[in-house]
This record gives structure tokens, C-alpha cells and sequence, in this order.
């Protein structure tokens, strides 16, 4: 059996982020379909990993993490190289977007989003920096470079058309497992997020200022992080006294048994390499209400309601009537269970070993 060593230096050890979530979901399905095996270098401790990848014949090296990011991939082209050669790795699969760019195996990479090309100004010159130059790197070294998104697939091609022929697209899905809690519905929204320029936050508060004009009683509840103070900025700036509940991190039950009692779930974004909250959010049923770009109506389909992404006369009025009208609701309810079954990772792991398979074979010729 092939042996591929799964990359995840580049991600904090023992803590979760958005790029772990997908990793450890994703090699979940990957483990269970017993293709291949598996070696996770990883800067997580082995008995910290989810309870899902235990047991499984995973074969885990841990390393200290390094947080600098120059530093960091540096140190992969000596740590990665050195592992390849003890343990016989046919493969190397980095499911961060930049990693080491150098090496005698068949690379696979994994691009989420490119906030970085899109949207520069929103970030610090030397985090802009690292992306110019250990992108394009890994880019040129990579058999194929996996997007999550045809979105995201289409951005990357307009940003490095020379990779084009080297692009695949498979897409996620919820990071959230669990049985349905029956709940009461009940009036109020969620907005799922951990704040950045691109959440549409200017949106999310003009439509709760429009919603209390009108005597519209539906508060929206914040799960996730707010750390430069959106919400506050954007309400001073519009000089209106409404926002967000803030409720911080949850943990998966707490979400839940919020996803099963919302009536919506707001998601205003500008941009968005995927948008994992709408999935999970539909697999327990509840609607989206989501802004009309092109990633969004890929991943949402029919179970969201859409408005223009600076439309917040519009968000309102959706929201209004998602809770006004309970038929409506619960037509919309079964749409987002139904799109959200379109999606799951057994279909994303059967589709990424297949490009295994691909880089293997090319590698033989």
C-alpha cells in the first residue's frame, strides 16, 4: 500500500482552525476508505487528535510549531525531506495552501481562498509579503493544487493562469457532527464568523437598524470572535445602537442546539473561499440568508435566501419574513437539509484519492 504523508506543520498544535477542521474531517473519510497510509506530521500531540482519527492505523510524528511563517516552512524543507526518506512516503499532501517547496515526491496542495490576492489592503505587509513569495513556490512545485471551491478554482486561475491545467476542484462539507436537537424555533438569527473585512458586518448592522425601525422584534445572536471591534466600529460609523449578541466560541453541542432553534443564519460575506457555516447550518435545517456572490450560491443553492451584497434594505426584509411566516420557513428549512445532503466527505476523500491516484501514475511515466 502507498504510504502519503499528510503536511500540517504550518497549523498550531492542539488548537482548532478552520484548515485543521477540514484536514481532520476530510482525513477521517481518507482513513476510512483504506487506500492509502497515512503519515500525519502535525505540531498536535497525538492523544490531543479527535476522538474520530483514533484508532485508525494513523501514523501521527509530532514537532514543536514555529510561528513565524518564514521560519516555518524553512524548517518543512529539512524536516519534510528527512521524514520522506525514513519512512518511504510516495506522496506529500499539504492541506495548507503555502508549505515546502522542495522536494522528490509528488505534491499535493490545497488552495481555501485568496484573500490574500483579492483583497490585500485588509492585511499587514509582511503577512502579504510571505504569501507572494511561498505561494507561488508551492504553486510550481505541486502535481495539483486542490480548490474548495469552483469559486475559489476560478479566482486562482485568474490570479496564476499558469497552473490551470493543474487545478481541481473538491468541495467540503459540514464540519459539525451530531443528531439533529428538536427545539422550538424560535425568533432570532445567527451570524457565525470570526470577524474579518470580507463578513459584511456594515450590511449585517444596517439591516438590524432597518429591522428596529420598523418594530421588528429578532435579535441575532454572534458565535465566533470579534477581536478589532467590527461590530462597534461599523454602529459608531452608522450611528445606530444595535448589535450582535455576542456569545464567543461554543462547543459542538452548544451549536448545535442553536442551529436546530434559529430561524436563520445570516451570512452577509463579501467574499468567501467556501463557507462552511451555511452547510452546517442547512444540515440542522436551518435556512441561510446570504449575500448574492458567486461562492455562495454554489455552496447554498436553494435552501438560502439571497440579497445584494450591500442590499441591507433587502437582508431585512428576508428576515423578516423567514420569521413572519412559518410555511415559508419550513419550506426553506427542508431545502437547506436537502442542498446540505449534496455535500459530505466520504464524496470529497473519494474525489482527492483519485488525484492520488492521478500524481502517482503521472509519477511512474
Amino acid at each position: 500500500m502507498k504510504k502519503i504523508l499528510i503536511n500540517h506543520l504550518l497549523e498550531p498544535g492542539n488548537k482548532i482552525s478552520g484548515i485543521s477542521n477540514y484536514l481532520f474531517y476530510l482525513l477521517n473519510a481518507l482513513l476510512e476508505q483504506k487506500q492509502y497510509q497515512f503519515v500525519l506530521l502535525t505540531c498536535w500531540d497525538e492523544e490531543s487528535l479527535p476522538a474520530m482519527l483514533q484508532n485508525k492505523g494513523l501514523e501521527v510524528i509530532t514537532k514543536p510549531y514555529i510561528e513565524s511563517m518564514p521560519k516555518n516552512i524553512l524548517n518543512q524543507v529539512f524536516t519534510v525531506s528527512k521524514i520522506i526518506k525514513k519512512k518511504n512516503i510516495d506522496l506529500e499532501f499539504n492541506p495548507d495552501p503555502v508549505g515546502c517547496f522542495i522536494g522528490k515526491v509528488p505534491l499535493i496542495s490545497v488552495t481555501h481562498d485568496l484573500y490574500f490576492d483579492i483583497a490585500p489592503k485588509n492585511y499587514k505587509f509582511h503577512h502579504r509579503l510571505w504569501w507572494k513569495i511561498f505561494f507561488p513556490l508551492t504553486l510550481r512545485r505541486a502535481k495539483f493544487n486542490i480548490c474548495v471551491s469552483n469559486n475559489t478554482r476560478n479566482d486562482l486561475i485568474k490570479f496564476y493562469p499558469s497552473i490551470t491545467d493543474k487545478t481541481r476542484v473538491v468541495q467540503e462539507s459540514a464540519c459539525l457532527n451530531g443528531p439533529k436537537v428538536e427545539k422550538q424555533r424560535k425568533n432570532y438569527g445567527l451570524f457565525v464568523a470570526n470577524v474579518s473585512p470580507n463578513k459584511g458586518v456594515k450590511t449585517l448592522i444596517k439591516a438590524m437598524a432597518h429591522l428596529k425601525e420598523q418594530n421588528v422584534d429578532c435579535e441575532i445572536y454572534h458565535i465566533g470572535r470579534d477581536a478589532n471591534g467590527y461590530f462597534d466600529l461599523y454602529a459608531n460609523k452608522l450611528n445606530v445602537d444595535v448589535s450582535p449578541i455576542k456569545l464567543g466560541y461554543l462547543t459542538d453541542e452548544e451549536l448545535i442546539e442553536r442551529y436546530c432553534e434559529a430561524k436563520f443564519l445570516a451570512f452577509p460575506s463579501l467574499y468567501e473561499g467556501f463557507g462552511l457555516p451555511v452547510l452546517e447550518a442547512q444540515k440542522f435545517g436551518l435556512p441561510v440568508i446570504a449575500s448574492d456572490i458567486k461562492v455562495l450560491n454554489e455552496v447554498a443553492g436553494e435552501g438560502a435566501l439571497f440579497f445584494d451584497k450591500d442590499d441591507a434594505t433587502s437582508f431585512a426584509n428576508h428576515i423578516k419574513k423567514m420569521i413572519s411566516d412559518l410555511s415559508f420557513f419550513e419550506k426553506m428549512s427542508q431545502l437547506a437539509i436537502n442542498n446540505a445532503s449534496n455535500f459530505s466527505w466520504q464524496k470529497a476523500a473519494s474525489e482527492t484519492n483519485d488525484i492520488f491516484n492521478l500524481a502517482l501514475i503521472m509519477e511512474k511515466k
